[in-house]
């Protein structure tokens, strides 16, 4: 025999008080005046309103609330609303309620708390860019909706950096926009996720086809002439304290990363080896490589006239905090000066990123030539390869001093060592 049918009913309060659950088993009564509104009654004797629906095909069921703490008419004008809702097309389910509400704030916010959780410490720095150049420049965008905005809100916020004449800028937000709809659509089947992101429901990327903006990247093809490095040097040994240690370790390690340098601390110098250890998370790691320094004697004694009561070994406070990069760009903005007014540049403007071009430059030259693999090594880039991660175990530690000896012997104007000839006498 076929089921029978569900009772209908007229939900009122003096109806409802009198349902009650059949055989032990839930039930549910549906209301005669409302199609799709009904009661769930439990064997427990729990009252639960309830409605029911198709959302594009699929039968939903939307909870209201618990009887006697919602009556039978607040919860008869909830179902009234949730029906509406469904006829206009919209899902009801508070789960995609909240999606639907998450707004393009909510999805950069998001953004960043998934590099936070990922470990990445240019999350700070990217949430600071993220609050300047879209929450405070578009405030009504940020408040949009995420799944409304189009690839003409992306294109506005871009562009208008791009106009400014901030290409490098343009597209660092670019890529912020693009990889946060991205990574919230790869969320939606992902667990490791933060749930802030799980729950948008971004199904498209309306970044995606937005072109990398022209000029965001620069060739960096400038470094200095030998002539002109040794006279940087000697200024910069001519500097008071601590500018002049600072700058000098800079050189002295290889010219390496300012933001890598800028998290060591006593703890990652050995004085046994000696070496410096640093953490090299860039690019997609989410775990440090590590990498070791070796420290040439002057550039040990550079570490005791920073160093104080603090921790921190790139710093000009003693070691309290480290110091930003602008601290050792202005270094060299005002060396670059002086040595333009002395008539010391051969080739024009250079920045702090142009001493470790030419440490580079200079040390694969005649009469240094180090390999590519050594300068790889110090420098410690292109080191995300197959080989590298599984092939490659030797710490080239020997090597790597001897390049920085060579360095030394560089900037100091000093002549490379050569092999002495011996001449033997012919034999008798």
């Amino acid at each position: 025999m076929p089921k029978p049918s569900p009772a209908k009913l007229k939900l009122t309060k003096t109806v409802i008080e009198k349902l009650a659950a059949t055989d032990g088993k839930r039930a549910i009564y549906w209301d005669s005046d409302m199609t799709g509104f009904g009661i769930r009654v439990m064997p427990s004797g729990s009252k639960t309103f309830f409605y029911q629906g198709r959302v594009n095909k699929e039968l939903i069921r939307v909870t209201i609330g618990k009887f006697p703490a919602k009556t039978a008419e607040q919860a008869r004008k909830e179902a009234k609303k949730i029906q509406g809702d469904i006829a206009n097309g919209k899902d009801p389910r508070p789960e995609r309620v909240e999606a639907d509400a998450a707004t393009f704030g909510n999805l950069m916010t998001a953004y960043v708390e998934l590099l936070e959780s990922q470990g990445k410490l240019s999350a700070r720095n990217v949430k600071n860019q993220i609050a300047r150049d879209v929450e405070k420049a578009f405030p009504k965008l940020w408040a949009k909706p995420a799944v409304s905005i189009t690839l003409d809100d992306c294109v506005q916020v871009v562009g208008r950096l791009k106009d400014e004449g901030k290409p490098r800028q343009a597209d660092k937000i670019r890529s912020y926009i693009r990889t946060a709809f991205s990574e919230a659509i790869n969320a939606r089947g992902d667990v490791n996720m933060p749930a802030s992101m799980r729950r948008l429901n971004i199904t498209s990327n309306p970044a995606r086809d937005m072109r990398k903006v022209k000029g965001s990247t620069v060739a960096k093809d400038r470094a200095l002439t030998l002539a002109e490095f040794r006279a940087y040097w000697r200024r910069v040994k001519a500097l008071p304290e601590p500018n002049r240690s600072l700058a000098m370790l800079h050189v002295l390690t290889g010219g390496q990363r300012q933001q890598q340098l800028a998290r060591v601390t006593l703890a990652d110098i050995d004085r046994d080896a000696p070496s410096m250890m640093l953490k090299d998370y860039k690019g997609r790691r989410t775990v440090a490589r590590l990498h070791a320094v070796p420290l040439l004697p002057l550039a040990l004694e550079a570490i005791d006239n920073i160093t104080g009561g603090g921790e921190f070994v790139f710093s000009c406070n003693g070691g309290e905090t480290p110091i930003h990069s602008v601290y050792l760009n202005d270094i060299v903005k005002r060396i670059r000066a002086d040595m333009e007014e002395a008539g010391e540049l051969e080739k024009g403007h250079f920045t702090a990123g142009t001493i470790r071009a030419t440490i580079e430059t200079r040390l694969a030259a005649k009469p240094y030539r180090a390999s590519s693999d050594v300068l790889a090594q110090l420098l410690s880039h292109g080191m995300g390869g197959v080989q590298a991660r599984h092939y490659q175990h030797h710490d080239f530690f020997e090597e790597k001093l001897e390049a920085l000896e060579m360095l030394h012997r560089m900037v100091e104007g000093e002549e490379e060592p050569s092999a002495q000839v011996v001449q033997l006498r012919a034999m008798a």
